[in-house]
């Protein structure tokens, strides 16, 4: 079997096993140009991925206004009832974003994003 399709059935599995593990309704990880890499669930939002990274780069330039100095996540409220999280990460130098659609944020989320994007690591890494 071709490595690329192992890697993304790794990370579809990895995706689906959070996805159902922390109620989300999807679970999407794109590069940094917003172009999905993988996904998990329903995308009722697949628009969300071409703008998250600049949402991500609005949320840090507004954490650096606010004299944060980082943020954990971006969360947006869509009036369907959906929140939409967004983290950027990176992995082995080279920028991604998370976007989980969930009715409500999941606890710990900090703790959730971070397992995930080592998840994801642990997978391309394998891979590489």
């Amino acid at each position: 079997m071709n490595t690329s399709i192992k890697l993304d059935k790794r990370l579809h599995g990895i995706l689906e096993d959070t996805r159902s593990q922390h109620g989300l309704r999807s679970l999407l990880l794109a590069d940094h140009h917003g172009l999905p890499v993988c996904h998990a669930g329903t995308i009722s939002h697949a628009g969300i991925s071409a703008i998250a990274p600049e949402l991500i780069r609005v949320g840090n330039h507004a954490a650096r206004l606010g004299e944060y100095e980082s943020i954990t996540c971006i969360a947006l409220i869509l009036e369907d009832s959906h929140l939409m999280v967004l983290r950027d990460i990176v992995i082995n130098k080279t920028p991604y974003v998370l976007v989980l659609d969930t009715a409500s944020v999941p606890r710990g989320v900090k703790q959730v994003l971070n397992q995930l994007r080592d998840r994801i690591a642990d997978a391309m890494n394998s891979y590489s």
